[in-house]
């Protein structure tokens, strides 16, 4: 460590430059011995400018300056312990037993998930998210806002891919309260942004929408003055910039960059959650089907198989229980966060209904297995010709016998995507 200012009144009055020092343990120690001995050591470029300017001012620095640099100081100390720890653990296949994260706050949000609740923005050192995505419109960003992006963000990679291979089609998605209220591929972008707001124009009013390439004019004019809380696609056209931030300056727009290309980053680590007194941790939920059991006795023709494999990949993503119904190429109806699965079949297809769409002849996908034949009768009397979920219920065969009885075509994945 270098100093940079000593006073003969003792510690308290010595500053130490010592950048990088906290990348070791051996520098991390001797930064906490320093802090221990009401030393003031600063750790970057753009720090210590201000102290020495602040030094050259007063003759000294505040107690608020100390305050700030010992605790960025202890920040990377903890934050290098715990990059160790995290591969000091990495070589065992269970789950860690130490985990220790930090964390450092990119930005207040407006506010919480309630307007009487604070909140903010936090980042990992190099984290890689919506955090860097580059906002150019709108307010800043919502506790809700962040939320519903990030869904579509998931979704929008998801998507991207069948069986590892590009999908050829433009694809837009649209989420309100991080349940997809519509999803469509589409020859153009233009025409994925209407089929996916033709499956529910009215959860859509104040939705989050993303897009899996440049947003160009057309799609731009198409959104025109729709209500949009937030909008992010890996680009805007100029003119589409402009059409769309235009008497908008409320319409956060958020131009995403690379980061539906850098799956394997956003990935990396785990999915936690809070609990009173502690957490839970997860894999994050990035497996996808590799084969399917044909169980009924007809199979899926080629486009129902289609259907299939974009149903599941949606209902991944719609809070449990979900069904949905599709076309293989648009949402049609989303039944989701209902407590009974017979209800999401109905609910799905009197959404569909409501906003002019047809469930004849769609798919149905579910994220879990149907514990009873009633919600697979519900969804072939909306009119869906073949099915898609887990599989695993106890009366499996009830259910293979009446999807059997309305000649349906069911498969059986054996994975389950249930998401509260």
């Amino acid at each position: 460590m270098r100093p940079i200012f000593s006073e003969a009144d003792g510690p308290e009055s010595l500053v130490f430059s010592a950048a990088g020092f906290e990348d070791t343990l051996s520098g991390s120690t001797i930064i906490r011995q320093a802090l221990d001995r009401k030393c003031t050591v600063v750790l970057d470029s753009a720090s210590l400018s201000s102290v020495v300017e602040e030094i050259k001012k007063t003759g000294d620095l505040s107690e608020e300056t100390r305050r700030t640099l010992a605790a960025e100081a202890l920040y990377k100390c903890l934050e290098s312990d715990a990059r160790l720890l995290a591969r000091l653990q990495s070589s065992k296949p269970e789950m860690p037993r130490y985990v220790v994260k930090a964390y450092e706050k990119v930005q207040d949000l407006r506010y919480g998930e309630n307007w009487h609740q604070k909140a903010a923005l936090y980042r990992k050192r190099d984290g890689l998210g919506l955090h860097r995505a580059n906002k150019l419109n709108g307010r800043e960003m919502s506790y809700n806002n962040m939320v519903d992006a990030e869904t579509v963000l998931e979704m929008l990679i998801d998507l991207a891919e069948y069986d590892g291979l590009k999908a050829e089609k433009p694809l837009s998605v649209i989420v309100k309260h991080a349940n997809p209220c519509g999803v469509a591929y589409g020859n153009t972008l233009q025409e994925a942004y209407r089929l996916s707001f033709a499956t529910d124009p009215k959860s859509a009013f104040g939705g989050v929408i993303g897009f899996g390439q440049p947003v160009d004019v057309d799609t731009a004019q198409a959104i025109g003055n729709s209500f949009v809380e937030v909008l992010l696609a890996p680009g805007f056209e100029p003119e589409a910039l402009k059409i769309l931030t235009e008497n908008k300056p409320n319409r956060r727009v958020l131009d995403i960059g690379d980061l539906l290309q850098r799956k394997e980053e956003l990935y990396r680590g785990w999915y936690l959650r809070s609990i009173f007194g502690g957490m839970m941790l997860q894999d994050f939920d990035t497996e996808d089907i590799k084969e399917w059991k044909v169980v009924t006795a007809r199979s899926p023709t080629d486009v129902e198989t289609r259907a299939l494999r974009f149903a599941w990949k949606v209902a991944k993503y719609v809070k449990s229980n979900a069904l949905v119904y599709t076309s293989e190429c648009q949402t049609i109806g989303i039944g989701s966060g209902q407590v009974s699965r017979v209800d999401s079949a109905r609910f799905g297809a009197e959404k569909a209904e409501e906003h002019g769409l047809c469930t004849k002849g769609t798919v149905a996908a579910t994220d879990s297995f149907f514990p009873f034949r009633d919600g697979l009768d519900a969804a072939f009397k909306a009119g869906a010709s073949a099915v898609i979920h887990p599989g695993g219920s106890i009366r499996d065969a009830e259910v293979i016998d009446a999807a059997n009885e309305h000649n349906m075509a069911m498969v059986f994945t054996g994975m389950r995507h249930f998401r509260h």
